[in-house]
């Protein structure tokens, strides 16, 4: 298969503002050349002893620190861009490289409405927009409050890029002869969208699945997203390149499906343990300790952050409903 053959891993770096703290004014960008037709723009992930303690806007939090990705499909001056990552300058980083490759035409793919994942549509402004309607409608109803700053806190995102074009099915979508498949799905967050690349068997995941672990962001959905998880692992494809991971497995070609099942146990677990006294306190290495200990998935400093977030939020839901029958285990 292509992908198992692509482990040359090209490194750029470029910093725009002074100093080492990771922040949405500095750009440390890597890119990963998965195989002929497939890049990777990788930014973020910053030792922990070089973040200022408390420095968690929302860019940070959920991206910068934990290592945030966007992915490039391209063929002849064609590309499709799957996610724009939360700054203009970061996009623009990437188009910028992208047109001295001397490609002209770009179509843009949001995986879904976070704003890690849409800070930079206003960089492509004059080309085509994807993302699937749920995610347009979201992005419609909240666009005051996020070009404000006031719906997740600063940085602001301003002028916000809606996409023109929404989606309600799976799509398929070529670039030069790659053929692409844009499937709407329910994990992680009811608008999803991921990318499936049949010629490659690869998946393009988005926020669906995460190295260490998923961010819970509708913990409500937590019994349909694991049901949904367990459908999309039959797709057919072998590897997987998730929006936030380890630089170097992205680089070597992406992550097995071992991944879907570390995923699905830590959300059963979350919400299997929602009643116990404790609960908020239960640290994160409890819950993924076999798939660290496998190889499936490593732990990075940031996520301890992450799984404390998700604690709260499981709790807020799950602590007072019974458990819900989640049928066969992973």
């Amino acid at each position: 298969m292509t992908i198992r053959s692509a482990l040359r891993a090209i490194a750029l770096a470029i910093v725009f503002a002074s100093g080492a703290m990771a922040h949405a004014g500095t750009i440390n960008m890597r890119v990963f050349r998965i195989n002929d037709h497939l890049l990777c723009f990788y930014d973020g992930r910053p030792a922990q002893d070089t973040v200022k303690a408390g420095d968690n806007n929302w860019a940070d939090f959920g991206a910068n620190n934990v290592g945030v990705a966007t992915y490039v499909i391209h063929r002849g001056d064609r590309a499709l861009v799957y996610d724009t990552f939360p700054s203009v300058a970061q996009a623009q980083w990437v188009r910028d490289y992208l047109a001295r490759a001397g490609i002209r035409h770009f179509t843009v793919v949001n995986s879904h409405w976070h704003l890690d994942h849409v800070g930079g549509n206003a960089v492509y402004a004059d080309s085509d927009e994807i993302a699937t309607e749920t995610t347009r409608q979201n992005l419609i109803a909240n666009r005051t409050a996020i070009e404000a700053g006031t719906l997740e806190g600063p940085p602001t995102i301003a002028p916000l890029r809606i996409p023109a074009i929404g989606i309600t099915a799976d799509t398929t979508f070529t670039v030069g002869d790659v053929t692409v498949q844009l499937r709407p799905v329910n994990i992680h967050s009811r608008d999803g969208l991921v990318i499936y690349l049949p010629g490659d068997q690869l998946l393009l995941a988005g926020d669906t699945l995460e190295d260490t672990v998923t961010f819970i962001s509708e913990p409500a959905q937590i019994p349909d997203q694991v049901r949904n998880l367990a459908a999309m692992r039959q797709w057919g494809f072998t590897h997987i390149l998730p929006n936030h991971g380890d630089p170097a497995v992205i680089a070597r070609g992406g992550y097995t499906l071992a991944l879907i099942d570390a995923t699905r146990a830590y959300l059963l677990r979350m919400v299997e343990h929602a009643h116990d006294a404790d609960f908020l306190r239960q640290p994160i290495d409890s819950y993924i300790a076999g798939p660290v200990k496998d190889g499936t998935i490593s732990l990075w400093w940031a996520y301890r952050d992450a799984h404390q977030n998700n604690l709260e939020k499981v709790a807020k839901a799950w602590g007072d409903r019974p458990t819900p029958d989640f049928g066969a285990r992973p």
